[in-house]
This record gives structure tokens, sequence and C-alpha cells, in this order.
């Protein structure tokens, strides 16, 4: 579904993008799907993996980074499908020295299970059913469904990290690079996407808002139990100090890099 959903993008004139999955070390059966879709994406389809040696997502995306050939990067999870105007969105909120941080709508779980039984029928999301379904409690913030004009409220929080969340943010590229990407020594689940905004701000990125215009539809899914993990004490020495860089960044997997050319 999130791949289709990607494929079947309305683009702006002259727009081109490619996929890169980051994969933090799934099985065959991964690599053998996006081996079966590749022949029909209008685009190219790429797969970085990595091996599993525990939930590494913030070095994952630094290994599908390595991939890249686009100037511009907007991230998504693999459990977010996007309307068929998310590119152009993005494109048309895209603006030197600003990333942009997007909105998302969570479906709730029994529309989940119902889309998980028949995929092939959710594949071209649409904005205005997705709104009368949110309307109808099938899933939250229906007025995030809304696309209001550009320049709506867009510099309100320039300098705020909290809540940027990389199931839908955009950045240039050579912004990514200024920050050395994200921090490899988050591992386990949160606080990475905070760390990323955190350094951007630090390095001169300012945030610019995607609300109501750049929207993802987030699958329900269990989340984890509440508790306090490493990351908390890495996102506090961050904050505690005046740095922009990771301690392990992108520029760790360099020779993979050269592998990869």
């Amino acid at each position: 579904m999130v791949l289709r959903a990607l494929a079947r993008q309305r683009l702006d004139g002259g727009t081109e993008y490619e996929i890169i999955v980051a994969d933090d070390g799934s099985g065959e059966p991964t690599r053998a799907l996006i081996d079966r879709l590749r022949p029909e994406m209008p685009c190219p389809l790429l797969h970085a993996w990595q091996p599993d040696t525990g939930f590494r997502l913030a070095e994952s995306r630094n290994n599908a980074l390595l991939q890249t050939r686009g100037d511009y990067v907007v991230f998504i999870d693999g459990d977010c499908l996007v309307l068929p105007d998310f590119i152009a969105s993005h494109a048309r909120l895209a603006e030197p020295g600003w990333f942009v941080a997007g909105a998302r709508c969570y479906i709730k779980q029994g529309q989940t299970r119902k889309m998980l039984q028949q995929p092939m029928a959710w594949t071209r999301p649409s904005r205005l059913a997705w709104l009368a379904r949110a309307l109808l409690a099938r899933a939250n913030r229906p007025f995030q469904l809304l696309s209001l004009p550009g320049g709506w409220r867009r510099y309100r929080h320039p300098d705020r990290w909290q809540k940027v969340q990389t199931c839908n943010l955009a950045v240039w590229r050579s912004d990514i690079h200024r920050v050395d990407g994200f921090d490899a020594t988050y591992v386990g689940h949160g606080l990475e996407d905070s760390d990323f905004a955190l350094r951007l701000l630090r390095a001169g990125v300012r945030r610019k808002s995607g609300r109501f215009a750049s929207v993802v539809l987030h699958l329900w899914h269990p989340r984890p139990p509440a508790v306090r993990s490493p990351n908390v004490e890495r996102f506090e020495a961050l904050v505690a100090s005046e740095r922009h860089l990771p301690v392990i960044g992108i520029s760790h997997l360099a020779p993979a890099e050269k592998e990869i050319a």
C-alpha cells in the first residue's frame, strides 16, 4: 500500500523523484517484494539494507541517504500512506534555508484492519474521501486533510524542534550533510528525529510548517511501552550542549558510499 501510493503521485511539471526503502534488517520477503514492484514504478525504486542488530532507525536512514541523488529529501515511515499530491505539495513548500515539518492523521484500529485485509483497494487515497472518513471517526485530525492557502502560518515557529517527526519531514540534502545526517547512537524507539531537528536549527536551518498542505495517513499499530530509554539521556546531553553534529553521523558510512558508486 505504501509503495503503490507513492507510485501514484500527481506531479507538477518538471518534478522528478525516486523512492528509497531504508530497510533495517528485514528478510528476503521484503527484498522480493521490492524487486517485484520495481518494474511497475514510475521512478527509481532503491533498496538500502542493513543487518538486523537491533532497532537502528537513525543509521538505517543514513544508509539510505547515501543512495539518494535528489537535492531535496522527504522522509516518511513505512506505516504511512500518502495522498496523490503529497510530493507536489512538498515541492511547492520547499524553500532554501528551511525544512518542512508536515502533519499526520492516525487511522483508527478497525479501519486499519479493514485496509490490511484488502490492501489493493487502498493504494490511491483521496483527500476528500479521507476527510469524510475522518469526520466519521475512522481517523483523527480530520481538518489536517484540508488544503489551505500556501502562506497559512507557515513561519509561526521557525525555531521549534518540538513535534518535528520524520514520518513527514522534508529537508534539503545539502542541509542534511551540513549536520552529518542522523545520530546513529540512537538505538531503540524515539528521539532520533528530535535530535535531528534540533541540530538543523543550530546549524541555521529554520522550521516551516506543512500543516494543512502535506499530510500522511498513519496506519494503526500497537505502541511500545513507555519506558525511559537511553535515548532520553542522549537527547538531554545534546540539549545541554551547543553542538550541531552527531556523535556518529552519515560520514561514518563513507566507505559504503564508494561501494554504491
